[in-house]
This record gives structure tokens, C-alpha cells and sequence, in this order.
């Protein structure tokens, strides 16, 4: 039989608020939401009264690094740990050594190093205490961004559905083509063995990190396929040096993860012009971050509709720069919505604080959740799954607990929801996961 779920407020995402109703799913799926006189308990098995509470969908995050969630964690107390950690200090110091500490390649770099000399098991350990975190937080659907296919089958285990995005770099034309054959194979053999709850796509780190060759392949395996693609755009001003000048403090940072050095391939183009010439711009392109898109690069990425996960606390905390929500609401209007990174350089994986250090008010509740349901389950087209409280959907949806005197509007001064459900699932309960 069907459960039931009463609660003084639901936000289906569909732009109404329901007030006094009750949310019924059945099988894993969403049937409907019933007004209370028109609702008949004989027909459910199952009836929780949330009382004072905000039902909402299931919060969809579109940039994430859960593998580096907790890197202070790892223990480096063996003698092979000591060595590993020993030589990877000194490669740094060496091909960074002149840069400041402070500086957004140092800081990529030091990550990088301590990543590096993690165990596989430490490795998964942090993935899987970051994949908790998010779930705790709200987020029922993460775009997850690695190069490595070991988290693929701890994804497969989890509730938490998964976009894996395929992380990308190249040199040169040999590089590239070993890449691609390399990334090829793996989505081949995941596409046979994924969830229907794990997705797969391909991210190219950045223009400075990924040669024209590679970009050029995966231009036509994106489309062949109907993959999608992202990548971080005008991130940094290393970034825009590279383009500007041909070199960049990103060379050291190359260097250093084993890249040898090369050239723009086309002289003096914005980071949008530089995709567009190479015939990358288009619906199934997400880039994150734009911190130093010009009003021209941004007409031309909403022309070719183009999406962005925005992280607003991670471009302030690395690059004391961002993208205001006001720009971002004129040059990506229904083609954005949040991402956190990761817990390296971020505080939490509160998606309800990215809003909250974005927004100073200027969308409402029903709105800015839009933005963290339907509008990025449609931009990683999931939307006919998620995204949404509407009828056959995921019964994917969060719970939030309100204080006596609070209405839905309360719902920013929150950070974590009280109970959190997956395909009707009960994954988190009172504030705690219960998988």
C-alpha cells in the first residue's frame, strides 16, 4: 500500500505552496499531493505527520569534489606513507616554490599533494564522509567530478544519485589521444555495469590544462553520444593570463602534475570565444565557476544556452572574485544552479548556504528552489526523474523541521533538513543518516 507524509507546507517546485496537505508516494514514486478533506487514511499503510515542517524535492548539486572531503584526516604514519609524503613535498617546492602560499596554484597544489599521498583506502574514506555529508545536507543528486573510476562502485552502493563526470587533461596530440581511448573504455564499461541511479560524462579539467586536439575529439564524441560536458571557465586570473599571454603560473602547476608545456591554441581569445572556435559551446555544455566572463562572453554563452553551476563561496574563498546572483539571473535564467566543491575549501556542503551567501534576498523561497531542484535536475537532464514532487517522479524529498512561530520562508535560516527520503526511502532521520 501507498505511504503518506503531512506537513504544513510543501514546495513541490512546480511554483505553488501547498499549505496543509499531504504528500502520498507509493512504490518508491511520487502519486500526488491531497488536501487534507479530500484525504482518505484508509488507503495508506504508512502515515507521518511532519507536523510544522517544509516538505521540499531533494536539492540537486551541480559542481562537487567529494574525494577531497577530509584529506587532514589521513594517517602518513608508515615508512612508504613517510617517503611518498617526503618526495611529493619536494617536487612541489621545486616547480612552486617561488609562488605564493596564498596563491589559488599553490593552494590547488598543496590539495593535490596531499590527495596524492593518501591510501586507496583513505581515498574512499573521504569520498564516501563526503557523499554523508551532502546527504545530510539535502542533496539527493550530486555532478560528481574525478579522474578516477574507483568511486564508481561505491556510487552504485549509495542512494545518492550520482552525474560522474569524467575529469580530463592533455599536453599534446599523443596525450590526447591516449586520454580519450583511456576515458573511452572506462565509460563503455561503466555505461554496462552503472545503476540506474549513477550517470556518466566527461569533464575537461580547463582550457589551460586540456590541448586543442582533445577538445576537438571530445566536441564529436560528446555530440555522437549525446554526453554531456563540463568544465571550469574563466576560474582564475592564471587562467586568463594563460589566454592572454601564452604562459601563466598554471604552467608551474602542469609541470608539476606531470604536463609538459603548451601554448594556447588560439592567440588572445577570451576562455568563451576559445571554446567557441572550437565548436564547444552548445545545450550540453555546463561550465562552472566564470568569474571573469566579460558582459560579451556571457551574451554569447546565454545565445547558445549554455549552463553554469555557480559556487559563490568557493570563487570568494580562492579568487576574492565571483559572479554576482544579479548577473547570473540575467545571462543564465533558468540555466544555473549551485555547486559547493568540495569540503577542501569549503565550510560545508550546504547547499541552503550557498543561497544564503549568494542571495541577500533578492529571489523568494519559492524561486531560489527552483534553483536547487528542477532547473539543475533539467540541466542534467534528470528532470523527468527528479527535480520535482510531481506524479511518478523519484520519491526523492527533504523535511524540514519549523519553530512554532516560522513559515516556510524560515526555510534559509536552516542549514540541514530534519529527515531526508530517496526512491521513499528514509535515508536521513533526525538529523542523522539511517543507511
Amino acid at each position: 500500500m501507498a505511504k503518506a507524509y503531512k506537513a504544513k507546507w510543501i514546495i513541490p517546485s512546480d511554483g505553488n505552496v501547498y499549505k496543509d496537505c499531504i504528500l502520498t508516494v507509493d512504490e518508491g514514486k511520487i502519486a500526488e499531493i491531497v488536501q487534507k478533506e479530500h484525504f482518505d487514511e484508509t488507503k495508506y499503510a504508512h502515515i507521518k505527520d511532519f507536523g510544522n515542517s517544509i516538505i521540499t524535492p531533494g536539492f540537486v548539486n551541480l559542481h562537487n569534489h567529494l574525494q577531497y572531503s577530509f584529506l587532514e584526516n589521513t594517517k602518513k604514519t608508515n615508512f612508504k606513507a613517510k617517503i611518498k609524503r617526503f618526495y611529493t613535498i619536494l617536487k612541489r617546492n621545486y616547480f612552486l616554490g617561488g609562488l605564493s602560499k596564498k596563491s589559488f596554484v599553490y593552494r590547488l597544489a598543496n590539495l593535490l599533494s596531499d590527495y596524492f599521498c593518501m591510501s586507496r583506502d583513505e581515498k574512499i574514506a573521504s569520498f564516501k564522509k563526503g557523499a554523508q555529508e551532502s546527504l545530510l545536507s539535502g542533496t539527493t543528486c550530486v555532478a560528481q567530478l574525478s579522474q578516477e573510476s574507483k568511486y564508481f562502485d561505491v556510487l552504485n552502493e549509495m542512494p545518492l544519485k550520482t552525474y560522474l563526470f569524467f575529469e580530463l587533461f592533455s599536453d599534446s596530440v599523443e596525450s590526447s589521444k591516449e586520454e580519450f581511448y583511456s576515458i573511452e573504455k572506462k565509460i563503455e564499461k561503466l555505461n554496462k555495469q552503472k545503476s540506474d541511479s549513477t550517470f556518466v560524462g566527461v569533464a575537461p579539467h580547463s582550457v589551460c590544462c586540456v590541448h586543442k586536439r582533445l577538445f576537438s575529439i571530445l566536441e564529436k564524441y560528446c555530440k555522437k553520444n549525446n554526453i554531456l560536458m563540463t568544465i571550469r571557465l574563466a576560474e582564475s586570473k592564471e587562467e586568463m593570463d594563460w589566454l592572454k599571454n601564452g604562459f601563466s603560473d598554471v604552467d608551474y602547476l602542469n609541470e608539476f602534475t606531470g604536463q609538459h608545456k603548451f601554448e594556447p591554441a588560439f592567440v588572445n581569445l577570451s576562455p568563451v570565444r576559445y571554446l567557441e572556435e572550437m565548436g564547444l559551446l552548445s545545450k550540453q555544455l555546463i561550465i562552472s565557476y566564470g568569474n571573469y566572463l566579460s558582459e560579451l562572453d556571457l551574451e554569447i554563452l546565454k545565445m547558445n544556452e549554455v549552463s553554469l553551476a555557480y559556487c559563490p563561496r568557493i570563487s570568494d574563498n580562492l579568487h576574492h572574485k565571483k559572479l554576482s546572483l544579479d548577473t547570473v539571473l540575467k545571462y543564465f535564467p533558468e540555466r544555473f544552479g549551485f555547486g559547493t566543491n568540495s569540503l577542501a575549501f569549503n565550510s560545508d556542503l550546504s547547499l541552503l548556504n550557498e543561497v544564503k551567501y549568494a542571495d541577500s534576498g533578492k529571489l523568494d523561497v519559492v524561486e531560489a528552489l527552483k534553483y536547487l531542484t528542477i532547473i539543475p535536475a533539467k540541466i542534467l537532464r534528470l528532470n523527468n526523474l527528479i527535480g520535482s514532487l510531481e506524479r511518478d517522479k523519484d520519491a526523492d524529498f527533504n523535511v524540514f523541521e519549523l519553530k512554532e512561530n516560522e513559515d516556510y520562508n524560515a526555510i534559509f535560516d536552516k542549514q540541514n533538513p530534519k529527515d531526508v527520503y530517496i526512491k521513499g526511502k528514509h535515508i536521513v532521520k533526525d538529523y542523522k543518516l539511517n543507511i
